[in-house]
């Protein structure tokens, strides 16, 4: 969970599965000479970036900044890794994303209230909501729109799924 104003950077041969809020707003202070799709340089925004900067120490996440965080976080020390619902990687506002070990097979509940994002980060099988199975590996990801249902995963992997 990296909060806003943290200077932050993606450098070659790492992969990342970035979950988010919807932001319009993101300000270059460096970007290793790449190119736009036209050979331009992409802009830079050191001036705006320094004006919103966050300069303190970087605390890892951990969600206990208020009470509902704190009720979070007491249910996810109770989640075991093999629940339905996962291991909390983090929660917040906007969004509560779980991760799942695949082994077999997983079962996860969507409910009327959100959709779910699926991101499968490694191994391979199939993904079935009611009738429609897909095979997956890794790198996919699928949408499950909300509704009361059943997904169920079958191989061996991990997936990231997020509800918002």
């Amino acid at each position: 969970m990296v909060k806003a104003g943290t200077i932050h950077a993606i450098g070659a041969g790492i992969l990342i599965c970035e979950i988010q809020q919807n932001s319009n707003c993101t300000y270059r202070m460096y970007d290793y000479d790449r190119r736009d799709k036209f050979g331009n340089k992409r802009e830079l925004h050191v001036d705006k970036a320094l004006d919103v900067v966050d300069t303190k120490r970087y605390v890892p996440y951990e969600s206990s900044s208020n009470a509902y965080d704190e009720a979070l976080n007491e249910a996810a020390a109770t989640i075991e890794a093999d629940s339905s619902e996962g291991q909390l990687l983090v929660s917040c506002k906007y969004f509560e994303c779980y991760k799942h070990d695949i082994s077999d097979s997983v079962s996860i509940n969507v409910d009327t209230a959100s959709f779910r994002s699926v991101i499968f980060t490694e191994g391979c099988g199939t993904i079935r909501v009611g009738e429609d199975v897909k095979a997956y590996k890794a790198g996919d990801s699928f949408y499950i729109i909300a509704g009361n249902k059943t997904v169920e995963i079958e191989g061996n992997g991990g997936a990231i799924i997020t509800k918002v």
